[in-house]
């Protein structure tokens, strides 16, 4: 028995590996690769526009990366002088895509049985390539593997891995702000008010030292594009369409069980219409993968409704004040 579930384990892992890496290969062929390498060296040069130069980890992950990649570049036969890099790039979507799939699997085995989680994963892994857009923009998939990571901590009830999740989170994209707030959320009046007071602002403060040491590091940046898109967003129902598209009915699912949902997804749905509402204001939504993080949200609860047997009757185990 534990001999089949080792293997169960391993065999989605490399399912989930390789879906990734499939994604990377799929990304290869929408990106404007063209434009890659400036935007590459404008930030590592630490020459690029505001809110990317913020956005650190992942071209230098890339640019770490890049010694490792030129004979297979070579042998898949990508275009010289940049073909490294491209590879470089892929891999890196590739490899967080799939760890963030095996994750996502992880979290929902909290509440569902193996199969009903592997369809969630599965469920995001169909969603993910849809994201994918011209534009260059890659602190994505780094991004949801932090956001998974966090609402797996939670529901594991390791709520100090937290920390470290927002700390280097941060170095790859702004979004993990919202982790502190899932966590007062996840835990209000299941834990004494001091303890979760003193721990947002923990991880308040974590975010805010990233973030704003970045810009000290970096100084002000003017921003590449409008810092206000909710004209743009409103001037045809086109970047609504896309955004009800990108979940389909687990937008209405979502809303239909979130009285029987866990705790910690149900009271998440909370940050969801802030979440939709700030992005309407300060981004393009038509780029849809921008809704990824709520991925965690939105799956587990709509779960509810179509795999109601496959729930374990269980909430999170607790280990009293566990960190």
């Amino acid at each position: 028995m534990k001999r089949n579930l080792n293997t169960q384990q391993v065999g989605l892992f490399l399912v989930y590996i390789g879906l990734g890496v499939c994604s990377g290969a799929v990304w290869m062929n929408i990106a404007n690769l063209q434009v890659l390498p400036s935007w590459h060296f404008e930030m590592i040069t630490g020459h690029a526009p505001r809110p990317n130069q913020y956005r650190p980890l992942t071209p230098w992950l890339a640019e770490w990366f890049r010694p490792l990649t030129p004979r297979l570049a070579e042998w898949l036969q990508l275009p010289p002088p940049y073909g490294d890099l491209f590879l470089s790039y892929m891999l890196i979507r590739g490899l967080a895509t799939g760890l963030a799939l095996y994750v996502f699997d992880r979290y929902m085995r909290v509440w569902f049985a193996p199969a009903a989680a592997a369809a969630g994963a599965l469920a995001l892994a169909a969603i993910i390539p849809f994201t994918y857009y011209r534009v260059v923009q890659e602190s994505d998939p780094i991004n949801l593997l932090v956001v998974t990571a966090a609402f797996w901590a939670l529901a594991r009830d390791r709520d100090l891995w937290l920390i470290p999740l927002v700390l280097v989170g941060t170095l790859n994209r702004e979004t993990t702000a919202m982790i502190p707030a899932v966590y007062l959320l996840a835990r209000w009046r299941d834990r004494p008010a001091r303890e979760v007071a003193w721990r947002t602002g923990i991880l308040a403060a974590s975010w805010a030292v990233v973030y704003f040491g970045l810009m000290r590091i970096y100084g002000w940046r003017e921003p590449y594009t409008e810092t206000i898109m909710w004209p743009r967003n409103v001037a045809s129902a086109f970047p609504t369409l896309q955004v009800v598209l990108v979940y389909g009915a687990i937008w209405v699912l979502a809303v239909l069980g979130a009285k029987r949902a866990p705790a910690i997804p149900r009271r998440a749905l909370w940050l969801v219409p802030p979440y939709i509402a700030l992005h309407y204001v300060v981004a393009m939504v038509n780029e849809v993968r921008l809704f990824l993080p709520l991925a965690p949200i939105l799956i587990p609860v709509s779960w509810c409704v179509l795999f109601p047997e496959a729930r374990l009757g269980t909430e999170a185990p607790r280990k009293g004040k566990v960190a």
